[in-house]
This record gives C-alpha cells, structure tokens and sequence, in this order.
C-alpha cells in the first residue's frame, strides 16, 4: 500500500512539472494547459513518461554534436 503511494506521489510530482515545463516553455498547441485526462495519463504511467522524455532530451542532445 505504501509503495502504491509513493508511485502516485512521484506520478502527481512528475506530471506537474511536466505541465508546468510544456506550458511556460512550448507554444501553440503543446503550451496550452493540460485537461485531467492528460495529468492522470503522466500520473499512472510515469515511468514510461519520464522515460521518453529522458530518451528525447539525450537523442537531442547527441544530435547538436
């Protein structure tokens, strides 16, 4: 039950900063705020979240060298 917990709170973490970084940083459509459908999608599966974004920011960054 514990762990449950943990892995929802680091899910409402994650997922806010996430919407918190899209929406001051991205324009048009990907800066718009999130609907609900959208934070419990980052809250429930934020490993495979937080995973991607991971993966993107590195294959970003090997490309700029």
């Amino acid at each position: 039950m514990i762990v449950m917990l943990y892995y929802l709170l680091i899910g409402v973490v994650w997922s806010w900063w996430l919407e918190d970084y899209t929406t001051s940083n991205l324009d048009g459509v990907y800066g718009q705020p999130w609907i609900w459908k959208e934070r419990a999608f980052h809250i429930l599966v934020w490993p495979w979240s937080f995973g991607r974004f991971l993966y993107e920011i590195i294959k970003q960054i090997n490309n700029n060298k």
